[in-house]
C-alpha cells in the first residue's frame, strides 16, 4: 500500500492541502508550528479515525470551522488504485467512504492501510508501561492474523461483564463462577494466538535488531498476565481482595507484557534513551517485515522529527531497512534533508511547510 495523493481541509492550520506523494520517502520540513505534524496527524485520522495528538475533535479542527475532511488515493498491491475519505464534524459525527461507498467501521480502513507511527516518544514502547507493548502486539496480530480481532473482542466483552459483577452490591461466588470459566476460555484463546504470532515475529525481530543495533544483545519473553504454572480459572476463583475492593479483574491477558532484556538485565533500566528508541524502532520495523513476508503488503511509516536522538550511522541503517521492506515514508523535521537516508534521489520528495501552506521543493539534492 502506497499513498499517491493527500487532500486535507481544516485540520489545525492546514486549511486546503493537496499534495502528490512519492512511493518512497516524502519529507516535510519547516519551523515549529508550521503544520508539519498536522500532515502526519491527518493521515492518522484517515487510517485510524482519530488523532495521535488529542482525543478532542475540537482541538484538531481549524478554529472557526465545525468539520474537517481528509481524502487520499493509494495503490493497493492486490486491488489497484483506491480512494478513501473521512469527514469528522462537531455536529453531524463521522462519515467514512471507501471508493465512494460508505463504510461503517474504521477498522475496515485500518486493515487496508498498515500504518506505523514513530513519534518523538517512541522510546516509551520500551520504557513505558505494558499497555503500550500490548498495543504494539495487537497491531501486528490485527494485520497478520485476521481472525484475532474477534477473539480479543470476545475476551474484552467477558472481562467487562465480570468486572460489572465484581462491582455489584450482591457479588457472590455463585454469580462469578460462570464468568470465571468463560473468561479463562477466552484468555486461553488470546494467549495462544499471541504466542503463535510472537513465534512468527521472532526471526524478523532478531534480524532487524542485528541490522540496526548489532552492539546490543537483546532477548525477550511473553508474560501472559498471570503466574506461570497456575491455572487462570483457579486464580480467578480465589477472589483476591483487590478484585472485590476495586471491582477489577486482577489476572488475565489484559495484564500481559513483553519484557525485553539486554545482557540478562531489564532493558528499560539499562538502555539509554537513544538505545531505547532504536529498540522500539526495531520492534515496529520487525512487524512490517513479517507482514511483508506473510502477505506481500508494504506499510506506511509516519515519522515525526526524523533523526532526533539517532546518529547518522543508525539513521542510515534504519532507512535502508525501510526501503528493503518497500515501505513508504512520510517524515518531518525543522530542516530539509541533508544526509543519506537510504533512498535514492528519485524516490525522495521534499515539501516546505510554512503557516499551513505546503510547497513542493526541487528534489535534486
Amino acid at each position: 500500500m502506497r499513498f499517491k495523493q493527500l487532500i486535507v481541509k481544516h485540520v489545525r492550520n492546514l486549511t486546503d492541502l493537496d499534495v502528490r506523494l512519492n512511493p518512497g520517502l516524502n519529507h516535510f520540513f519547516g519551523s515549529n508550528g508550521a503544520g508539519k505534524t498536522a500532515v502526519l496527524e491527518s493521515i492518522h485520522l484517515l487510517c485510524r479515525g482519530r488523532s495521535f495528538r488529542s482525543p478532542l475533535l475540537r482541538d484538531v479542527i481549524t478554529r472557526g470551522e465545525d468539520s474537517l475532511l481528509v481524502r487520499a488515493r493509494w495503490h493497493d498491491e492486490f486491488l489497484g488504485d483506491r480512494s478513501v475519505g473521512i469527514k469528522r464534524s462537531l455536529t453531524t459525527g463521522t462519515e467514512v467512504r471507501l471508493d465512494n461507498q460508505k463504510v461503517s467501521k474504521i477498522s475496515d480502513i485500518a486493515r487496508l492501510t498498515p500504518l506505523q507511527t514513530l513519534l518523538p516518544d517512541v522510546a516509551e514502547l520500551v520504557f513505558g508501561g505494558p499497555k503500550l507493548r500490548r498495543s504494539w502486539l495487537d497491531w501486528g496480530m490485527f494485520h497478520v492474523k485476521p481472525d484475532y480481532l474477534p477473539v480479543l473482542r470476545d475476551y474484552l466483552r467477558v472481562l467487562k461483564q465480570r468486572n460489572a459483577v465484581l462491582r455489584s452490591p450482591n457479588v457472590s461466588p455463585e454469580l462469578l463462577s460462570p464468568w470465571d470459566s468463560e473468561l479463562s476460555a477466552c484468555a486461553a484463546a488470546v494467549t495462544r494466538a499471541r504466542l503463535q504470532y510472537l513465534q512468527q515475529l521472532r526471526t524478523h525481530l532478531e534480524g532487524v535488531i542485528e541490522a540496526l543495533i548489532p552492539e546490543l544483545k537483546v532477548s525477550y519473553e511473553y508474560h501472559q498476565g498471570w503466574p506461570s504454572g497456575q491455572t487462570l480459572e483457579k486464580l480467578l476463583g480465589q477472589r483476591g481482595s483487590g478484585e472485590v475492593k476495586y471491582g477489577v479483574t486482577q489476572w488475565g491477558p489484559h495484564r500481559a507484557d513483553i519484557r525485553f532484556r539486554v545482557e540478562d538485565r531489564d532493558a528499560a533500566k539499562m538502555l539509554s534513551r537513544g538505545q531505547g528508541k532504536l529498540l522500539a524502532t526495531s520492534m515496529k520495523v520487525a512487524q512490517v517485515a513479517l507482514l511483508n513476508a506473510e502477505q506481500s503488503r508494504a506499510s506506511l511509516f509516519l515519522i515525526d522529527d526524523v533523526g532526533a536522538e539517532l546518529d547518522l550511522e543508525h539513521s542510515g541503517r534504519f532507512f535502508r531497512l525501510l526501503r528493503e521492506q518497500g515501505s513508504q515514508v512520510i517524515s518531518t523535521s525543522v530542516q530539509p534533508m541533508d544526509r543519506d537516508y537510504g533512498f535514492p534521489d528519485s524516490e525522495i520528495e521534499m515539501f516546505h511547510v510554512e503557516h499551513g501552506t505546503v510547497t513542493k521543493q526541487n528534489s535534486d539534492f
